[in-house]
């Protein structure tokens, strides 16, 4: 992540909210501000921040903008901004109470990862201790226009609908990974207002409101998002006028009505549709659906990964039908899409007809893919709900004008090899579809996959991110069937002595403490590797870096942990021990070698390993941080974006002993496409000679109780998985994992026949086939590009079609 936007200029566009009416006294003008965080971006943070805010001058519109136009607001002093802070609470004293009829908020985004905010909300308060919500800013000021959705832009969100009063005024921003604030004007109101007491909801203080109003602010603009994509529609529409009048007039109320539901409640799930009213809005969508002559409930398909808005339009040309092939002892996917064009739920039944022969109890599993709104107000069908079936028969609810997503997994190891056509049967507003099913089975098995999967899942901890004692065996469930193998644990898990522990001569006294160790290690018994996070500094046991006591010592611990492993019946080889995390200094260089020359010198067994993040490692001064390493776990984007030399550099570390792997740790990921980020990196790790991949993190929620409510996110949300607080769910997101491991396994079967067959025809034509199919899936990373963005989602079942073939004719 950058730590300062890079400005380009190309393209600059100007604009700004004008407010709906003439603006009356600005009674901030000149007032002092504080804030709860200090300003702490490099390139307009001064001494003077807490008055520019209301000084009146704007870096963004007027004279000053008119010299500085080809500028971003965030290089010019008077603009006041954050990095990395979420909330930003900014207070202004007006000097005594006033009646208070509106606000304005002015900033800039559009470029260098600067984000326009997610929510601005307003309070009031008398003395400064008793507060009142005053509303979202973001959400009043949408009747004014909204800011530009590509390109720079400076705007003002403004609101004149205040009817509120109060001496202090404070205003909430949620915004990351930066904020910025040009200038806040709040404008005086009727002083008839000033013997009211503020209607908003009283806030317990300012410390965690913003927390408590987000989830409100975000969910009545996802409601509104909604609303205006139903109106827009409706307007386009060939319904008649006085029905389109109709129509909206109800629109308009269910809206009204939505928005004042608040949603505080910290069990509050962002499952669309989120009420009664949001359930009436988009089932106006249902509504002009049918006026299209679509059936009440159209079963329809696109592919199982291809991105499907809310507000879906039902394909109809094509008639729908399923169709998995698999290897023997995996784990394969399909899915099918129902929309309801009602105005009502509906309840689709699903019934399997001839099943395969033979198949086993469980051969078959059907999910539910369940919409959930992100922090990021773009709605999602992510989360997997299993749908336990009652005499065979699978049901699931539908909402008004949406599209439900049913999910259909096949475990090829309960099923024998072979083709079969079953059919399902899928009854749905008063219609039956028969849906043809053809499912096949190589006679070829897979063996468990050969590549590493690591999740930094952390379950040595009681608490960690969003894992608790409550839902841990949930999530260990579902670790270990998407071929997680390779846990990790903090470095607690691990005694670290202290000096007195050691006698003259640098030994142990007595043996250590591993009782946490232990406990991990049961946790995991049929791990291939157990990796250990020690964030090590330039001390150990009161040794300094460098000294013979400092090297003596480290060697020492290292030997009593392979001597332990040993003991537990487990290889020291298996136990994987990261110094420093992401590496991108000489100092952290200097402090990974001298660790890593300690421990090789006393315990080699052990494995080393790290995931440095230079942009050249082949050019690092401290060379030893590598060579003395023995996994090197590349992350991604950076690995790629070196390109020739450091691929180069990475191929003579890998010839030389060393293991490579791959790693991902961007976000927010439930916007990301399942198989350009998840699903391929396997695939570029193969095409790297690889042995392992990890993704952070399994259940880091970005700060949230639960990943099923994203709005109070403080920081990107990564967790592939959705974690209640007693559960956990699989996702769309996570399955791609599992597919790209079963890829891997695949891509790599066909490379030991090719290796070991005799029939230089066949070899020849297989290496082309399998080298073909990598490149074409590799061959579509684009740094430019970002996750969201989709290609050919038919892309890798293609190609590993014709790398299965080859495997079969082998």
């Amino acid at each position: 992540m950058k730590p300062f936007p890079v400005i380009t200029l190309a393209g600059l566009c100007i604009a700004a909210s004008l407010p709906a009416q003439a603006q009356p006294t600005n009674l901030a003008l000149g007032k002092p501000a504080t804030f709860n965080t200090p300003p702490n971006y490099w390139g307009s943070t001064d001494p003077d921040d807490a008055k520019q805010i209301t000084d009146g001058k704007y870096s963004s519109i007027g004279e000053l903008q008119q010299v500085e136009n080809t500028r971003a607001i965030w290089v010019q002093k008077g603009t006041v901004g954050w990095f990395s802070t979420m909330p930003v609470v900014i207070t202004i004293d007006l000097g005594k109470v006033q009646p208070i009829s509106g606000l304005s908020f002015s900033t800039a985004a559009g470029i260098s990862d600067v984000k326009w905010p997610r929510a601005i909300v307003m309070a009031v308060s008398d003395d400064n201790k008793t507060w009142y919500d005053a509303g979202a800013l973001t959400q009043l000021a949408r009747k004014n226009g909204l800011p530009p959705s590509e390109g720079y832009a400076n705007y003002r969100y403004i609101t004149h609908d205040l009817q509120t009063k109060g001496r202090y005024v404070a205003v909430g921003v949620a915004q990351l990974p930066y904020a910025f604030v040009d200038e806040i004007e709040v404008y005086k109101g009727d002083d008839a207002w000033l013997q009211k007491t503020p209607t908003g909801h009283r806030l317990d203080g300012l410390d965690y409101w913003v927390q408590q109003t987000i989830s409100t602010a975000l969910a009545h603009q996802r409601i509104q998002l909604d609303a205006e994509e139903v109106r827009k529609r409706l307007k386009a529409s060939t319904l008649p006028a006085p029905q389109k009048t109709t129509l909206e007039a109800e629109l308009n109320r269910s809206l009204a009505a939505a928005l004042n539901t608040e949603f505080r409640s910290p069990d509050f799930k962002a499952i669309l549709p989120l009420t009664n009213d949001h359930r009436a809005i988009l089932a106006h969508h249902g509504q002009l659906l049918a006026s299209e002559k679509f059936a009440p409930v159209t079963v329809w398909k696109q592919h199982r990964y291809q991105w499907l808005p809310l507000l879906a339009k039902p394909e109809t040309k094509t008639a729908p039908q399923l169709n998995i092939t698999m290897l023997g002892n995996q784990h394969r996917s399909d899915a099918l899409l129902l929309t309801n064009a009602t105005t009502q739920p509906q309840t689709a039944t699903l019934q399997l007809k001839n099943a395969p022969r033979g198949a086993q109890s469980g051969w078959l599993s059907v999910e539910a893919v369940e919409w959930t709104d992100t922090a990021q107000n773009i709605p999602a069908a992510g989360a997997l709900l299993p749908i336990t079936p009652v005499n065979g028969s699978y049901r699931v609810e539908i909402p008004a004008g949406m599209t439900r997503k049913v999910w259909l997994t096949v475990d090829s190891s309960k099923v024998g090899a072979g083709s079969s056509v079953s059919q399902f049967e899928v009854n749905a507003g008063g219609r039956k579809t028969t849906v043809p099913f053809a499912l096949r089975v190589a006679a070829t098995a897979m063996k468990k996959p050969r590549l590493s999967l690591s999740m930094w899942d952390y379950t040595n901890m009681p608490k960690s991110m969003g894992l608790t004692p409550e839902n841990r065996d949930a999530a260990m469930k579902l670790l270990r069937s998407h071929y997680v193998d390779s846990p990790w644990a903090t470095g607690s898990a691990l005694p670290r002595p202290v000096a007195d522990a050691f006698d003259a001569q640098n030994n142990l006294r007595v043996g250590p403490d591993f009782t946490n160790f232990d406990q991990w290690i049961a946790q995991w018994p049929d791990a291939r590797r157990y990796f250990v996070f020690c964030a090590v500094n330039d001390t150990f046991a009161g040794a300094k870096m460098g000294t013979p006591e400092f090297h003596a010592r480290v060697g020492n611990w290292a030997k009593a942990i392979s001597a332990h492993v040993k003991q537990l019946g487990k290889q020291p080889q298996q136990l994987g021990l990261l110094l420093v995390d992401e590496p991108h200094s000489d100092t952290q260089d200097a402090i990974i070698a001298a660790w890593a020359k300690a421990i090789n010198a006393a315990a080699p067994e052990l494995t080393l390993f790290e995931d440095p993040t230079w942009e050249r490692p082949d050019q690092t001064k401290i060379q030893e941080a590598i060579t003395e390493i023995d996994i090197l776990c590349f992350h991604l984007p950076v690995f790629k974006r070196a390109g020739k030399p450091v691929w180069d550099y990475a191929q003579s570390l890998r010839k030389s002993g060393k293991e490579l792997w791959s790693y991902q740790c961007t976000g927010p990921i439930r916007l990301y496409d399942p198989q350009m980020y998840f699903r391929y990196q396997a695939w570029h790790t193969f095409a790297q000679g690889g042995t392992g991949q990890a993704f952070w993190a399994f259940a880091d929620t970005g700060g949230t109780a639960t990943s099923w409510n994203e709005y109070p996110s403080g920081n990107t949300t990564y967790a592939p998985v959705f974690v209640g607080k007693d559960t956990v769910h699989s996702s769309l997101h996570w399955d791609a994992v599992r597919e790209g491991m079963q890829d891997f396994e695949e891509l790599s079967m066909l490379q030991d026949a090719i290796n070991s067959s005799r029939n230089a025809a066949w070899k020849q034509r297989a290496q082309r086939v399998l080298s073909e199919a990598v490149a074409a899936v590799t061959g579509t990373w684009n740094d430019k590009r970002s996750w969201e963005q989709q290609g050919d989602a038919n892309l890798t079942d293609n190609q590993l079609a014709k790398v299965r073939q080859m495997l079969e004719t082998k």
